[in-house]
């Protein structure tokens, strides 16, 4: 029987204060990968928002919309600067091709509503066109299936077993720090550097975190 490992060290230290943000960007896999790299993101999960269908899936979504949550250390990294990420992913202007996979802004407070309202008028005056990215209060967020949350990476199996081991229960590996990071350098996102500085933080067996680096090296350019 193969016992659990030990939650990984950047897992287990997760700062005391922690706040929210909540992004559509079209098909949620991306944005899970994108947003998991990024240096003060704590935690990351996909789901649909924005509908009145209550508790949707995917294959019945109703009125929803795909999209990203994103828990992040505010003393590491502000909403200003995820807003600046998610402005650099997609086209403003484009309309989107149907409701589940619209660009959408959904603010948690007045302080994010006022931040995503004026980077928005700074998108627009600098931009031939018309902006069809939404700013929307949230309502509520429901968690999408555990086969869409870090979806790479559980289409790498050398690593990803070395997660199941971890996090044999699904809300520990959605969770996870080390996942979310791990999620995105699979998926070509982030810095070779940043990974060889804190991949020990990972917890992974040699043979997973050599698949890691390996598939990272690859992407950086």
């Amino acid at each position: 029987m193969t016992l659990p490992r030990t939650v990984p060290p950047i897992d287990a230290h997760t700062p005391d204060v922690l706040e929210t943000a909540t992004f559509a960007l079209g098909c949620f896999w991306g944005p899970d990968a994108r947003f998991g790299v990024v240096p003060g993101v704590v935690r990351t999960r996909v789901g649909y928002t924005g509908g009145s269908t209550p508790k949707p899936t995917y294959h019945d979504l109703g009125q929803h919309t795909e999209a990203i949550q994103i828990d992040y250390d505010p003393a590491a990294i502000s909403y200003n600067d995820l807003l600046h990420i998610f402005w650099q992913a997609h086209n403003p202007i484009a309309q989107a091709y149907s409701r589940q996979y619209q660009n959408i802004i959904f603010t948690h407070d007045e302080t994010q509503e006022r931040q995503a309202v004026a980077m928005r008028d700074a998108v627009a005056a600098g931009i031939n066109g018309t902006v069809r990215t939404q700013i929307r209060a949230l309502d509520v967020f429901y968690r999408a299936e555990d086969y869409h949350q870090k979806f790479h990476l559980r289409h790498v199996p050398e690593v990803m077993g070395d997660f199941e081991q971890i996090y044999p229960d699904g809300p520990g590996f959605v969770d996870s720090t080390a996942a979310a990071r791990a999620n995105g350098f699979v998926s070509g996102y982030g810095r070779l550097s940043v990974l060889l500085e804190e991949i020990d933080e990972y917890g992974l067996s040699s043979r997973a975190a050599d698949k890691l680096t390996e598939m990272a090296r690859r992407f950086d350019h």
